[in-house]
Formats: C-alpha cells, structure tokens, sequence
C-alpha cells in the first residue's frame, strides 16, 4: 500500500487544527489568581499552528533530510547513464627492420560494452526506490518534527497550569495566613499558628518561584524547534486549553488508520527495493558484451583494412550466485522486519489506546468530583476556622488536600493530551475534532 509523498506534509497541517491550538481565555491569565504575571514584560503569544510553521520554517533536520532527497535524485539521474564508448590506437611493426615506423601498421579502433540482462532498468529501479524512500524519509521528518512540536507545546501549557496553580496555593496560604493574624491580634488563637502560617505561605511562594522556572524552561524548549533565543522575560504565551478533553475514534477505526505510519509505508517501499536489488543481482550475472571496429593502415604497403570484434566473459567460474544468495536474504529479513514493525505498531496502538481511556476517566473523575469536594471542603473549613469551630491544622489539611487535588488534575490532563499524541504519531494524523 502507498500514499501520496505530499501526504505527511499536509498531515503537518491537519496536525495544527489539534485541540491544543484553540484560544482560551481563562488559560490567558496570570497564575496565582490575579497577582502579577509569570514575567515583568508581556511575553511572545503563540499558537500551535504558528509554533509549527516556524519549526518547519527554520530547523535544520529537514534541511538535511531535503539534501538527501537531492542526493538520491543524482543517484537516480547516474544510474540512468550508459558504459562511456572506448577508443583505442595501436602501432605495430615498429623498426624492424631499421626504418623506424616506415613499415609500421596503425590500427584505429572503437569499442562499446552493450549491457545485457536488464542491468540498466535495474539499477534505475533500485535508484528509483532508493529516491522514493529518501522522499519518505524527508516527509516523515516533517512529521515527527510536527509531533516533538506538539509535545513542548503541551508542556508549555502543563507548565503554565501547574503555575496557575501554584499561584492559586499561595493566594489561598496568603488569604488563611491573614486570616490566622486577624485571630491572633485577637487573642483568639497562639501566636504559634500565625508562625505555622507564615511557613506554609513562604512554602507555597517557593513552589510558585519552581513552577515560573519550570515555565520558562518549557518555553525555551519549545522556541529551540524554529531556532530564536527565549522570550523577554522568560516565557511565551501558547494559546491553548489543556483542560479540555478531546474524543478519538474508537479502536477498530485508529487500527484502520495505522497503515499510515510512517514506518509501516516504508517498510512496504523496502520490500520493493529488496526485490529491486535481487533483480539488480541476477542482471549481474548475465555477462556483457563488448563490439569493436576498427581500421587498420599499412605505411608499408598503402593497404587498409576493416576489423570487427566480440568479446564477452566466460561465466564459468563467477556466476554472482553469493550476490543474489545474498539479495535473496536480504529481501527475506525486510519481509520479516516489516512484519514485526506491522505487529509492534499495532500493540502499541492497543496500549496508547487504553492509556486514553485510562487518563480519560481519570481526569474526568477529577474535574467532576474530586476537585469541587476539595474546594467546597476547604472553604467550610476556612469558615469554620474564621468562627472559631475548627483548628488550624483542619484548615491546613484541607488547602492541602485542595492542591493535592489541583496537581492531580493537571497529571490526569497532562497523561490525556500525551495520549493523544502518541495515538497521533501512530496513525499518522489528528485525531481531535473541531
């Protein structure tokens, strides 16, 4: 089975309508709930669709996967070209009898090989394929640089939920750390708890200091695919919504689509070439043949003759048969490469497949119970600290659990969208639908 060379690279295109490149207002915002954002100065704005095209703007992995497209093409252009004809000049009868080449004989001669056996049309196959896979080859680096793309874009957009987050904790420390002092100036409660409350505050600001460098790394990694140095202030902004959770097609329809694998489309051009080159082998063993003509002149005598020749080898002891044993071989260990690639790809179709599902319910059991218990917890209990019903540590157990929750849905979120890139790199598309 083939498909069009052009396909990857539209696929690099389809790949930027992905979920991840839709514009979302609350992802636009500061971590730490409405205190100042991750840098001083406005930060570089880009979506999925722009962080692609730059990529495949600028790396120089597709530069040199185009050279050697240009490499192949001269391969095939030489393999198209015919044995150079040879020309020979011979004297003979040179001073026998001491009159120099007075009674010489000068033989002109031209000779041509004529190859036999189709060894012309089979190397211009094998250096046909041989292109075609170095096309291949050039566009499936299109794609898998479209797909490492898509992953540090992602992890730009972990990275800024894991610091909104962060933010959103050190708000909630700051607001109970209030809180405590309000009833400590009171004499409600030890001024040992405003201590408590002062550690967990400068806890949560180091966590938000960690998940700002975090950020900033992520963006670095992501601006290194099209070459530019990181932001001013140290991180960009992707335009994206990670919280959203996107439906694939069910299983029985991605193994349908998984003959787009890059891989699985070469393996089926290797079986042409191996075949190609088995052909190219026995070619070699017919022998070829050289014509000749020639014209011979005597000084002597004046006279002039016409000469024809044929020669060709003997094959009676090098009949190539360790070469086409050789190709034979080889033809079978792609046949076999080829079926363990098909069989690899299809378990780890299976495994990604689940691995979905898995983050799927998981996420969604977050965002749906987890998460608005933790928040409704932890704001009964900060009521209930303000009228004095529970202790501090009921209140700091219940902010932890509401981070505890927020880090998990980020997990589960971060688990889903890696899924759907690895299904991605399988089947050779997007998979998300507008």
């Amino acid at each position: 089975m083939t498909f069009p060379y052009v396909f990857p690279a539209v696929m690099a295109v389809v790949f930027s309508g992905s979920i991840l490149c839709r514009a979302d207002a609350v992802g636009a915002a500061p971590p730490g709930g409405g205190t100042a954002p991750v840098s001083a100065a406005a930060p570089a704005t880009v979506d999925l669709a722009q962080a692609i095209r730059m990529a495949l703007d600028a790396h120089p992995r597709l530069r040199a996967a185009e050279a050697a497209s240009r490499a192949a093409a001269g391969r095939l252009q030489q393999s198209a070209a015919r044995p150079n004809p040879e020309i020979e000049a011979e004297v003979e009868d040179v001073g026998l009898r001491g009159d120099g080449f007075q009674s010489s004989t000068v033989t002109l001669r031209a000779g041509q090989v004529v190859e036999l056996g189709g060894k012309r049309t089979a190397r211009r196959q094998v250096a046909g394929l041989d292109l075609d896979l170095a096309r291949r080859d050039a566009d499936s680096a299109r794609v898998e640089l479209v797909a490492e793309v898509k992953d540090r874009f992602r992890g730009v957009l972990v990275a800024r939920e894991r610091a909104r987050a962060a933010g959103l904790s050190r708000d909630l420390a700051a607001t109970v750390r209030d809180t405590v002092a309000e009833r400590v100036r009171s004499g409600k409660v030890s001024p040992v708890a405003l201590i408590k409350a002062d550690v967990e505050l400068a806890g949560r600001r180091i966590e938000v200091q960690r998940a700002e460098r975090s950020l900033s790394a992520a963006s670095a990694a992501l601006q290194a695919l099209w070459g530019e140095p990181p932001a001013v202030g140290g991180a960009i902004e992707a335009l994206g919504d990670l919280r959203e959770i996107p439906a694939v097609p069910d299983l029985e329809a991605l193994m349908a689509l998984l003959p787009r694998h890059p891989a699985w489309a070469r393996g089926e051009r290797e079986e042409d070439l191996a075949r190609a080159h088995v052909a190219m082998e026995r070619a070699a063993a017919v022998p070829d043949v050289t014509l000749s003509a020639g014209l011979a002149h005597s000084r002597e005598d004046r006279a002039e003759a016409v000469e024809f020749a044929v020669s060709f080898p003997l094959p009676l002891f090098d009949r190539n048969r360790g070469a086409i044993a050789a190709a034979m071989a080889e033809a079978d260990r792609v046949r076999a490469d080829q079926a363990a690639t098909r069989l690899a790809l299809r378990s780890d179709l299976v495994s990604q497949w689940h691995e979905y599902q898995a983050a799927t319910a998981e996420a969604r059991a977050i965002r749906d119970d987890i998460l608005p218990g933790a928040r409704k917890a932890f704001d009964t209990a900060a009521e209930a600290y303000r009228s004095g019903r529970l202790e501090y540590l009921d209140v700091l157990d219940a902010q932890q659990t509401l981070a505890d929750a927020e880090r998990h849905a980020i997990e589960a979120l971060d688990a889903v969208h890696r899924s759907i890139g690895a299904l991605e790199r399988l089947v050779g598309g997007s998979l998300v639908q507008d």
